[in-house]
């Protein structure tokens, strides 16, 4: 019964990590607008764009995977200082780049709604 009442909530799918873009599973972008551009009619589809470097400041909540500098651990170092060249680039080529590559793939075909970041202004106000 929960789950008949659960099929018709709308739902988004959080783009958190680089590995949840490309691939073909319904575990990924390029799954899920593949699976959505079969349908009839197409469904509009909603991501949550979810992978900024330091995510979170050191809240500990979900420590992103950019980092602007790794510590010897192999996390973020939060206290490094810097202007984050290395996390923006690979923000850039690694998540950025490759999410809009798969949406341009899907363009006039799939209806996408995009939530950026939506806690990112929060946490740099709370988390430093």
């Amino acid at each position: 019964e929960n789950l008949q009442e659960m099929h018709d909530v709308p739902s988004a799918y959080w783009v958190d990590t680089k590995h949840k873009i490309p691939g073909t599973s319904t575990g990924t972008v390029e799954g899920i607008l593949r699976d959505a551009s079969s349908k009839s009619p197409t469904e509009m589809v909603v991501f949550i764009f979810y992978d900024l470097p330091n995510r979170d400041c050191d809240a500990k909540a979900s420590n992103g995977e950019i980092c602007c500098t790794r510590g010897e651990d192999g996390r973020c170092d939060y206290l490094a200082p810097g202007d984050c060249t290395e996390g923006i680039k690979e923000y850039k080529t690694e998540y950025v780049d490759p999410f809009a590559d798969v949406l341009a793939e899907f363009d006039g075909k799939v209806p996408v709604a995009i939530v950026m970041e939506p806690d990112g202004l929060a946490n740099l106000a709370t988390n430093i």
